[in-house]
């Protein structure tokens, strides 16, 4: 779908088109589930709906019910108003779609809005790529075509690199895999403050020796959304950010090299963790690549983690969490969240339950030894363990990374959910 500039504006009858009809040229009022536009043939349509409720998904409705051809507005919306239709008209509309969005000359400047928009779709693309395709090195040879785009300095760490390095945690959840496991940083300075991106990047996971059910497996090409998420930003970041982008890319299969539950794990800061469930693997990756990139002395960092079922029966498929151990970022990644349409909701990083973590062969376990049914918080808690005294916050978007249904400004699959809010945070100025 394309959104160009045109000094015509295209004109004719009142048309209704719902979810399987077109009627022309009989003024009808519209009812539930139905878009007013005005056509003057097959392929000329004009928006002239007047005040909905949410521009972004009556962008997203339009561009899936009208029928092929351009589509204009017989009266310009607002600037913001115009920015959100636009959002939805390119994330909602149909994928490979050839309609044209028509555009007066005097239109607000969308360079933004297309970008970021553009950047969701980069996003939604790698995650819906098959895991058959998609291992660590083949988003390896992702993340390389985004260094050369940004002009951003790459390294790339391997199995010898990564043992090296002290990336147990990385090394464990990848060892089972015919895949190797990969850790890429990303390195493009600014003027601004000092980020840390870091995004958990499971190619698949299957649970490991704690096996998923096969219905839970379905959606798991996904659960490297945070790795695509924060990929995707770095093209589309305003010019000052100063970026590090860090990716944990490992496939959690089983086989005779897979860890345990019962294993003791070291991390990069020389921390110990306790396994006790292999399909809590995410955490463990991200222990390391939050050790990790604290030696690049960051200002602050985000992690971005399809992380725990727990933050989706919370918060459904609409809401990330976020946990924050400053209240400033927590407030600003919410602010961005509302803005850019990537909703977010603080939740408490309550040390009452830091207890449920404690081990008598490590420093802690990965999951809790006791039901203190609060299975986010805890995985956030463990966490918080290996940042240190840095402003951080863990983004667990496991409910809003993937959708199930067509509906609104998403597609069945990855959804992208991360980039615009990210992108609308750093162009605030990354607030800590």
């Amino acid at each position: 779908m394309r959104v160009v500039r045109s000094t015509a504006e295209p004109d004719g009858v009142i048309a209704i088109v719902g979810h399987d009809r077109v009627v022309v040229p009989e003024v009808l009022l519209p009812s539930d589930g139905e878009v007013l536009v005005q056509g003057d043939g097959e392929r000329r349509w004009v928006v002239v709906a007047g005040k909905p409720h949410d521009w972004a998904q009556f962008g997203a409705a339009v561009a899936r019910r009208v029928p092929a051809g351009d589509v204009g507005f017989a009266s310009q919306p607002r600037a913001g108003q115009l920015r959100e239709f636009v959002r939805g008209w390119l994330l909602g509309g149909p994928r490979g779609d050839a309609r044209t969005l028509l555009l007066p000359p005097d239109a607000p400047d969308l360079s933004e809005t297309l970008g970021v928009a553009q950047a969701v779709l980069d996003a939604r693309e790698l995650g819906d790529t098959p895991s058959n395709t998609k291992n660590p090195a083949w988003m390896v040879a992702q993340a390389r075509k985004v260094a050369r785009l940004t002009g951003a300095d790459i390294e790339v760490l391997g199995v010898r690199q990564l043992t090296a390095g002290g990336f147990g945690g990385v090394l464990a959840v990848g060892q089972g895999s015919a895949s190797p496991p990969r850790v890429v940083v990303l390195r493009r300075p600014g003027t601004g403050p000092r980020v840390a991106l870091i995004g958990k990047g499971i190619t698949f996971d299957s649970g490991g020796l704690s096996l998923k059910p096969r219905d839970s497996m379905a959606l798991m090409k996904t659960d490297m959304a945070g790795a695509a998420a924060v990929l995707s930003v770095l093209p589309v970041a305003p010019a000052e950010a100063d970026l590090t982008v860090v990716l944990g890319l490992a496939e959690n299969a089983f086989g005779g090299a897979s860890y345990r539950p019962g294993d003791v794990i070291t991390h990069v800061d020389g921390q110990t963790s306790e396994v006790r469930n292999t399909d809590a693997e995410g955490r463990l990756v991200l222990a390391d690549l939050l050790s990790y990139a604290r030696t690049f002395s960051p200002d602050v960092m985000v992690d971005l983690a399809t992380l725990t079922g727990a933050a989706t029966l919370a918060l459904s498929r609409e809401y990330a969490a976020v946990y924050a151990n400053r209240a400033r970022l927590s407030r600003s990644l919410v602010s961005a969240g509302r803005h850019s349409g990537d909703q977010v909701w603080p939740m408490p990083l309550w040390q009452g339950y830091r207890h449920a973590l404690d081990s008598d062969i490590a420093d802690r376990c990965h999951i809790p030894t006791t039901n203190v049914g609060a299975g986010s918080i805890t995985a956030a808690l463990y966490l918080q363990a290996f940042v240190a005294d840095v402003p951080w916050a863990h983004l667990d978007i496991a409910g809003p990374a993937r959708s199930t249904v067509n509906a609104g400004v998403k597609h069945l699959g990855a959804t992208g959910f991360g980039v615009a809010l990210l992108c609308r945070w750093l162009a605030d100025g990354a607030r800590f």
